[in-house]
């Protein structure tokens, strides 16, 4: 029997090693998805403060300050392209697609008072 005892001892043994191994791997991802949440996190954080910063120094002559400004600028031009080529215009109170001829923005609810006559 004594053989049987060693074979049963090195699969509880071989067992409990390969429980250690997945209990680890379990733990390593735990880990990982919470340092890219984290991560996430501290992006936002930085976003944040740096609307506020730009915010409070637009005004200022801060080269940053410049190209954030000229690239806001050239999305909003590149947004009423599209919305041109849609066949509307933004709404001038949430910027969302309105179609010619509507009274009302479908996003907002802003009443839409003679854009289109332009």
């Amino acid at each position: 029997m004594g053989l049987l005892d060693e074979l049963s001892d090195s699969i509880a043994s071989t067992t409990k090693e390969f429980g250690k191994f997945a209990q680890n791997a379990g733990d390593l991802t735990k880990l990982q998805y919470d340092k890219k949440v984290k991560e996430g996190e501290l992006i936002k954080l930085y976003e944040k403060l740096g609307k506020k910063y730009y915010q409070e120094h637009k005004e200022e002559d801060i080269e940053e300050i410049k190209e954030i400004t000229a690239v806001t600028l050239r999305i909003k031009e590149i947004s009423e392209d599209i919305m041109a080529l849609k066949g509307g215009v933004a709404c001038p109170k949430c910027q969302a697609l309105v179609k010619n001829g509507s009274k009302y923005c479908s996003a907002c609810g802003a009443k839409i008072e003679d854009i289109f006559e332009e």
